[in-house]
């Protein structure tokens, strides 16, 4: 009975051994900062950059003081620091804030299995906690980047989205892609946090089967509400809460990808790639991209389209007869609902198809001052929107970021434009000076420059830091707006 018993254990260990869980952790745990290319920790800086410059823009969020209030009245050790206020806090609520900031104005890059910077937050605070240095700072965004991304493929690489809603695998199944973090953030968080493989595997197994936000956050016929701003900051708070378990011998479902009852039965239904899930060649964080306009990524080529028709030929709203909008399927059902038409806040107005392009005729721009509530009942932008229509293009494919913009104004002219590549995406990255650009335009009502160049500095050096705090210092102000 012993020999049966021994063997059966060995057999289990054996199989937890070479779960998915246990393979993210040994990537985690086996990769450095010596490894990294050059190109890899450039962007990685760049990343960092990007998500510091969107915390900053988001300062005059409605939901960041309630966030912040909520973190205080939670108290807990005074670890890391909230962004722009300076509170000290615990990592958990730091990350509940600063992630809330990052993702508000719906800037932050597209990467890493989604707008993956909302890992960024929680990866300071922990820094912050552990007093890590900036190589391990850069290193636990990669790993993060990196296994976020291959969740993603694993899931969507090769499948089709819905032919009727345009909805992806994950979403189609009724999830949001921040389900990620509970597989990619228990690595990244628990290396800085020096947990061992066995442990980080748990925290994986942990995290993975309880942060799971809904679709609903982001759904085509529902409003967007302030907690869309916190469905990844959720999971990382989470994540950060299972490897401070997994650390003291609490354990997970380490099979919680490929077990019965896991991942990949329930909530993929069979949808799920293993082998391409732990192809650990390549650097997935190259792929990143990051927005120039303040808007829902698959906006971006019809607003540009619109902007170039006016400036071009300098129109105003008083000129306009009609606009006719054409774009991928997902983004015709995403952006153009009732729910999204008319906005009442910001997070669904930087969704909204009809809004966009309504602010860019009379603002020629669409940045952070574009989803103010003040502009949401101007009666220009109410009358532009009602001139405005939206519908699917079926020469585009079901998810992109291509857009036309076809404009007729009162006295019977006609101009279209068609952008295939919006600047930002694909080949046509934002270089280094426009992320400077990005980020300076944010923090101008709220920092002097000569400050804005010191984090710039900062970012750009960051491996040379030996605390993580250092950094976020620099990310507390006292606000300059009257």
């Amino acid at each position: 009975m012993t020999l049966q018993r021994d063997l059966a254990w060995q057999n289990i260990e054996l199989m937890y051994r070479s779960s998915i869980a246990h393979q993210f952790a040994r990537y985690a745990l086996s990769l450095n900062y010596q490894m990294l290319p050059k190109a890899v920790v450039h962007q990685a800086k760049r990343c960092l950059l990007d998500a510091l410059g969107c915390a900053i823009g988001a300062y005059e969020a409605p939901g960041y003081p309630i966030c912040e209030a909520v973190a205080k009245e939670l108290g807990g050790p005074e670890e890391a620091t909230v962004f722009c206020s300076g509170l000290h806090t615990s990592a958990c609520n730091a990350t509940l804030v600063n992630s809330f900031l990052v993702r508000f104005l719906d800037y932050n890059d597209s990467g890493g299995g989604g707008h993956n910077s909302d890992s960024i937050p929680a990866i300071l605070a922990v820094s912050e906690r552990e007093k890590a240095g900036g190589k391990d700072l850069l290193t636990s965004i990669v790993i993060s980047y990196e296994l976020g991304a291959r969740v993603r493929d694993s899931i969507e690489l090769g499948r089709v989205r819905d032919p009727i809603t345009g909805l992806s695998p994950i979403e189609d199944r009724g999830w949001t892609q921040d389900i990620r973090g509970g597989l990619n953030m228990p690595p990244a968080l628990g290396k800085l946090m020096g947990l061992d493989e066995g442990q980080i595997a748990n925290a994986i197994g942990s995290c993975a089967c309880a942060s799971l936000p809904l679709h609903i956050l982001d759904a085509h016929r529902e409003e967007n509400v302030m907690r869309k701003n916190l469905r990844f900051g959720l999971v990382a708070y989470e994540a950060i809460l299972f490897c401070m378990l997994a650390k003291k011998g609490f354990t997970g479902p380490v099979r919680i990808v490929e077990g019965d009852g896991g991942w990949r039965k329930t909530i993929m239904q069979g949808g799920m790639d293993l082998e391409r899930l732990v192809d650990f060649s390549g650097w997935r964080i190259l792929q990143t991209r990051h927005k120039y306009l303040c808007a829902n990524g698959t906006t971006h080529g019809h607003i540009y389209a619109t902007l170039a028709i006016v400036k071009e030929h300098d129109l105003k709203p008083e000129d306009i007869a009609s606009v006719r909008i054409k774009a991928c399927l997902r983004e015709a059902s995403h952006t153009t609902t009732f729910a999204k038409k008319y906005p009442r806040n910001a997070e669904s107005a930087d969704h909204s198809a009809f809004y966009a392009n309504a602010l860019a005729i009379k603002e020629r721009a669409f940045g952070p001052d574009s989803i103010k509530p003040e502009k949401f009942t101007d009666p220009v932008v109410l009358d532009l929107i009602e001139k405005i229509t939206v519908e699917a293009d079926p020469t585009m494919p079901a998810v992109s970021h291509e857009g036309k913009s076809e404009i007729t104004t009162k006295d019977g002219r006609r101009f279209e434009k068609h952008v295939v590549t919006p600047h930002g995406y694909r080949d046509d990255p934002l270089s280094d000076s426009e992320l400077e650009e990005k980020f300076r335009e944010m923090a101008a009502k709220h920092m002097e420059e000569k400050k804005v160049k010191e984090i710039f500095d900062t970012i750009w050096n960051v491996e040379k830091i030996d605390n993580v705090s250092n950094l976020v210092k620099l990310m507390v102000f006292q606000s300059r707006v009257t």
